[in-house]
């Protein structure tokens, strides 16, 4: 009779390690890291650019005890007013997000391909009463997105 070859006892296989545990050859255990880079990724072109922009005016300086704060409402018209007098209607269109207030300092966010002609409007506007933007700082990336110091550590003050 032919022996069956397919009932043979195959040589078994001991069951593999987990994935974070090798052995040495003294048969100790020694842990791998558990983190994997699954993938890398780098951001090179932005959407946003963050800009820190402070009102300047003739009319009250800084050392001004009354200096009124400036609000929402008028911030968004100076900015735009100095956006259509440098731009004309595309200067009107560009989107502005105002992220916070404080005092006469402003910090917003625009689109970043309108960063270089938004702050050359801003430097170079002079509204009605004598006041005027001076750009103290801008940025590519929200490095303090989570508002812990206002976004005034954002470009170094």
């Amino acid at each position: 009779m032919a022996e069956d070859v397919s009932m043979t006892d195959a040589p078994s296989k001991a069951p593999a390690q987990p994935a974070t545990q090798t052995s040495t050859s003294f048969g100790k255990r020694v842990r791998t890291p558990k983190t994997q880079t699954l993938a890398n990724l780098t951001l090179r072109n932005p959407l946003w650019t963050y800009i820190h922009l402070s009102l300047v005016s003739a009319k009250f300086p800084t050392s001004y005890p009354n200096y009124p704060p400036l609000d929402a409402l008028t911030a968004h018209l100076h900015l735009t007013s100095a956006l259509s007098q440098f731009l004309g209607l595309h200067g009107a269109a560009i989107p502005i997000d105002i992220l916070e207030l404080d005092g006469q300092d402003v910090w917003i966010r625009i689109p970043a391909d309108d960063r270089v002609g938004f702050v050359a409007a801003m430097g170079g506007w002079v509204g009605r009463g004598g006041e005027g933007w001076r750009v103290v700082g801008w940025r590519s990336w929200n490095a303090d997105g989570s508002g812990r110091d206002g976004g005034r550590d954002l470009f170094g003050d």
